[in-house]
């Protein structure tokens, strides 16, 4: 018995029939049976002009009862196990459909399609426009009779008005009756964020989660360096999902995105990504050479600002929304195979992610920077150009809340800041509750004080960097603010080195068990994974760095 879903279009002609069933195979996988298919088959002798075909169609639904777009379905039915939906562009009477419904019974769905005669004579004239041999709309229309129209319009279980419904209304109200929206309440999203001032090792956590994804999402922009330590060798990315060239996961850059172009480009070549992975949103914003200029005039000798230019092209884009001044990725020659062009774009994030959830995939979004940095949420004026806690990164991709499965905020046991601007003019990049020094923290956990201060420079300008000891009063504030299901401790080595050669909870220094347990009280929420070391020897016979404490996966109560 056939179980697929089947759906059957009618309407006059220029109704917008056959740009649904393209729409339904575009977005949705449908299948397309169409008439024009059938009627060049050799078996019915069809291969004629308009209007000869128009008549030579009416006379088969009326000498061999509508048959032929059946037979059609039913081998289609037959030779293809994949168990797709079928859309049937068109019908022309109930005959027909009574036929499909005796078939195909509740698989069957019957969408009547609708307009004014004024309006569709409209649509038929920018049609043909320009055509010498067109033929009249009365000529080329199927659904002459008033009887059978109405006759349609009672049976269809979908009947829609499209002189006020466009294509992508009438696909919408339609999806939504054939249920291929994925219920909000599938949550499949999971977000990995920075818990304080940056740096806190999100790349290497992201690169290690990234094996069990289908889709990695990035946001944010090149003034964030996420460094991956792997078997090829330590890698910083700034603008790709961090662990891209060492997994095969779909790409997505969000419209929030910042993107130095020839940054960009560098990274997808020597990450060897195809266009078939990498989307870019048509709609992420340019960083031009103005940007970083503008960034390193104000910022860079006052906040230690890393003038990437991510802030000031944000802030040209929103005061340029009456000039043209500003470039999106859909301007840009060089980035049209991941992004389309004009009129014939890829979508956008928002589309894809829509079939990701459709399909059941697993998605990680990887956050930038830290909490503590947030525009709106942080120390001002010792902050980025965006809110960087969970909220606002899954605003800038466009992600519901409700798509939310886990959250992850990563934290080390002593929070660093950049360093302070160069000069005497007493400016900082922002205040650390207890600051002290890596000779300290090497004194501590038994490190070497030398490789610890040369190991401790940006990922994105090589500045040294600030270090404190754990603010207590700042993590409870990002959990608050971002309600993290796991906790991700990073640094385990910074509290005792012995922790580096541990591959157990067990095997960690007491003191560290403790501290975790702590951290748990204080979150209300389990810590997940413990980053023992950074892995930077690309030679090292053993890469084991993490010690994985999670009840779940990325796939744990996926919908398949």
């Amino acid at each position: 018995m056939e179980t697929r879903q089947i759906v059957v279009i009618t309407g006059k002609t220029c109704s917008g029939k056959s740009e649904l069933a393209h729409l339904l195979e575009k977005h949705f996988n449908f299948v397309v049976v169409r008439d024009r298919r059938t009627s060049q088959n050799a078996e019915w002798n069809l291969s004629m002009a308009q209007p000869p075909l128009m008549d030579r169609r009416r006379e088969l639904d009326e000498t061999q009862h509508a048959q032929w777009m059946l037979v059609e379905t039913k081998e289609i039915c037959a030779t293809q196990k994949d168990d797709r939906p079928l859309v049937v562009d068109h019908l022309a009477t109930l005959k027909q459909v009574l036929q499909f419904r005796e078939a195909f019974g509740a698989n069957l769905v019957h969408v009547h399609l609708y307009a004014s005669d004024k309006t569709l004579h409209e649509r038929y004239g920018k049609r043909v426009k320009g055509e010498t041999d067109s033929v009249l709309y009365d000529e080329i229309n199927q659904l002459r009779e008033l009887e059978e129209i109405n006759a349609l319009k009672e049976d269809a279980d979908v009947r829609i008005y499209t002189e006020r419904s466009d294509s992508k209304d009438t696909l919408v109200r339609v999806a939504a009756r054939l249920h291929l929206f994925t219920p909000p309440e599938i949550r499949c999203v999971d977000v990995l964020i920075g818990g304080q001032y940056g740096s806190e090792g999100k790349g290497n956590i992201v690169s290690y989660l990234a094996r069990e994804y289908d889709v990695m999402v990035r946001v944010g922009g090149p003034n964030a360096g996420h460094t991956v330590a792997s078997s090829a060798g330590p890698y910083t990315y700034h603008h790709l999902p961090s662990g891209a060239r060492d997994v095969t996961a779909r790409l997505l850059l969000g419209p929030g995105m910042t993107i130095r172009l020839q940054g960009l480009l560098k990274e997808i070549e020597e990450c060897g990504i195809g266009v078939d992975r990498l989307f870019i949103d048509p709609q992420a914003t340019i960083i031009e050479d103005e940007d970083i200029q503008t960034e390193k005039r104000h910022l860079v000798s006052t906040i230690a600002s890393t003038g990437s230019g991510s802030g000031a092209a944000a802030a040209r884009r929103i005061l340029s929304r009456g000039e043209a001044t500003i470039r999106l990725a859909r301007d840009v020659d060089e980035l049209r195979p991941y992004v389309g062009t004009l009129g014939n774009y890829h979508g956008s994030t928002s589309d894809r992610l829509e079939e990701a959830y459709h399909n059941g995939h697993s998605i990680l979004l990887e956050g930038t920077q830290g909490s503590g940095l947030s525009i709106f949420h942080g120390d001002y004026p010792h902050v980025t150009s965006r809110d960087t806690n969970v909220a606002g990164c899954i605003a800038e991709v466009g992600i519901s809340p409700s798509r939310i499965r886990k959250i992850l905020m990563v934290i080390r046991p002593m929070p660093i800041r950049v360093g302070d601007p160069d000069g005497d003019q007493g400016h900082t990049s922002g205040t650390l509750k207890l600051p002290t020094t890596f000779d300290e923290i090497a004194e501590f956990a038994g490190l070497d004080a030398e490789a610890l201060n040369a190991a401790e420079k940006t990922s994105t300008t090589g500045r040294n960097r600030r270090v404190g000891w754990f603010e207590w009063d700042q993590f409870r504030r990002a959990c608050a603010l971002n309600a993290p299901t796991d906790i991700v401790l990073t640094f385990a080595d910074y509290l005792k080195s012995t922790n580096s050669k541990a591959h157990r909870f067990e095997q960690l220094h007491p003191d560290t068990i403790k501290f975790v347990e702590e951290l748990e009280r204080v979150s209300q929420a389990p810590v997940s994974l413990i980053n023992t070391r950074f892995a930077r020897d690309a030679n090292a016979t053993d890469m084991r760095s993490l010690i994985d404490r999670r009840n779940w996966t990325a796939r744990s109560g996926r919908r398949d």
